[in-house]
């Protein structure tokens, strides 16, 4: 087991925290990263898989770009891996290991008039994971995979660019890599078939994890009938949290639950029995997370006042009380059947009766989480909310203005464009008719797709003439 020195924590606290979330991720680089040679040889040698350089790579799956600097001393600047992607050093070999951070899925650039932000800890719009994960099990049946081909390039790559890659260990981490990925293609082969079609900024959470819960338990674990799609989801809420899913059904210390989601990403269990500094760190670090920009449009802050009156009436059971700077005061998580609110049942209904079996096996949980399934979602506090569209579950709701429309006679279909820019007056992501073309940082919401249904939520509407006015007290917050 490689353990590369920055993954000893000499104190558990919130800068620790934020250095894996922002940067290192939680480690364990032989089962969830790649050596950074066969890293560049993969885009060197698949670049209709990947993209041919860091920078297409962020672009072909919506991760966050760092432009390289050749001249910067650290070898993430250097070599432009985007946000959430860090090159650790193995003490072993001395070879770098490509691995992941919460940011990589957990970090937005939000652009509107007159100004952007880097939102670290802000759900990420583009990201499309699951088609990333897909590249890596689809290079293995393309022409010229092979541990020939893929070990030259690499080794011309680290020459290339100085990296550290020693006669004694490349034929071996060249072969390793090469019978992995192997081995992933065929394990995944159902969960990439059914995620094909997946839509940017949302993830098959549930999905993911019956994959690795098979594996672990050495029993099949079925699949709903229907993709549980959610969106990645703002973590700007983790202080007022008892679990981390949308549907209430993870229940454990919040510690724990946060770093077993790294489990679904090959962490093994091991891995963080060995490092237990890893949750506590985390999070102490999002409980208190960075400031975040407020809405930088103009706010009516006679309507916003009128607005938060009706707020505490018709939403703050749900959605909680907030004092005038936009903290939480008041609030409980708990979940809310679906057939109440109306929405998309397709999430909460994603885990099976296998799934919650596995998910309880004791070699496992060693008693110290439980999964139970739900029949609804949990409504999020609201802070920060003007920046966190698509709103729902499903991100199924582009803008408030748009959920704030009765059910019946909200678009069942429309385009939503990520490469415009953030609409502050119906404060979400910009909306273009059905029947606009879409371009590359565009796509289409159809309703009639299963689990992404329009429907619900009507208490916003419900609200009438008084709707625009909690629209505006929501910018406030």
């Amino acid at each position: 087991m490689s353990d590369p020195h920055e993954y000893a924590i000499e104190r558990i606290g919130r800068e620790a925290g934020r250095k894996i979330f922002a940067t290192t991720g939680i480690g364990d680089p032989y089962r969830t990263g790649v050596p950074l040679p066969i890293f560049l040889a993969l885009l060197r040698g698949f670049p209709d898989a990947f993209g041919a350089t860091t920078g297409e790579l962020a672009d072909r799956f919506g991760f966050v770009r760092r432009a390289p600097d050749p001249a910067s001393a650290d070898l993430d600047e250097r070599e432009g891996l985007p946000i959430g992607m860090h090159a650790t050093v193995d003490p072993i070999t001395g070879v770098p290991f490509v691995v992941t951070s919460c940011a990589l899925c957990h970090a937005e650039k939000v652009r509107w008039r007159g100004g952007e932000a880097l939102v670290v800890g802000l759900a990420n719009k583009r990201v499309k994971i699951h088609a990333y994960d897909r590249a890596f099990s689809d290079v293995v049946g393309k022409p010229g995979f092979s541990v020939e081909r893929l070990g030259r390039l690499a080794a011309e790559e680290a020459a290339r660019k100085k990296i550290a890659w020693p006669d004694t260990y490349r034929e071996a981490f060249t072969a390793a890599a090469v019978a992995a990925l192997q081995q992933r293609a065929r394990d995944r082969g159902e969960l990439h078939a059914r995620t094909r079609l997946d839509p940017p900024g949302r993830v098959a959470t549930i999905e993911a994890f019956a994959v690795v819960l098979g594996q672990l338990t050495g029993r099949p674990v079925d699949f709903a009938p229907t993709v549980g799609w959610a969106k990645v989801p703002d973590v700007i809420g983790f202080a007022q949290k008892t679990t981390l899913s949308w549907d209430s059904s993870a229940q454990g210390p919040m510690d724990l639950l946060v770093v077993e989601a790294d489990v679904a990403a090959g962490v093994r269990v091991a891995w963080l029995e060995q490092h237990p500094g890893q949750g506590p760190s985390l999070g102490a670090y999002l409980r208190q997370p960075a400031p975040r920009p407020a809405f930088p449009g103009k706010i009516d802050r006679d309507l916003a006042a009128r607005g938060a009156r009706v707020f505490d009436k018709e939403c703050a059971r749900c959605h909680g009380r907030y004092t005038p700077d936009g903290r939480v005061v008041d609030y409980d998580e708990e979940a809310v059947s679906a057939e109440e609110l109306g929405v998309d049942p397709a999430r909460v209904q994603a885990a099976t009766a296998s799934f919650e079996r596995a998910a309880n096996d004791p070699a496992l949980t060693r008693g110290y989480t439980k999964f139970e399934r739900s029949s609804g979602y949990v409504p999020p506090i609201l802070s920060n909310v003007w920046a966190r569209a698509p709103y729902g579950h499903a991100g199924q709701w582009p803008t408030l203005a748009y959920l704030a429309t009765p059910p019946g006679k909200r678009a069942p279909r429309f385009v939503v464009d990520l490469g415009a820019l953030y609409d502050l007056d119906a404060v979400g992501v910009a909306v273009l008719p059905a029947e606009a073309p879409a371009g590359r940082d565009a796509y289409v919401h159809d309703a009639a797709q299963p689990g992404f249904s329009v429907l619900g939520h009507s208490y916003l509407a419900d609200t009438g003439p008084e709707a625009r006015a909690v629209v505006e007290y929501l910018k406030t917050l």
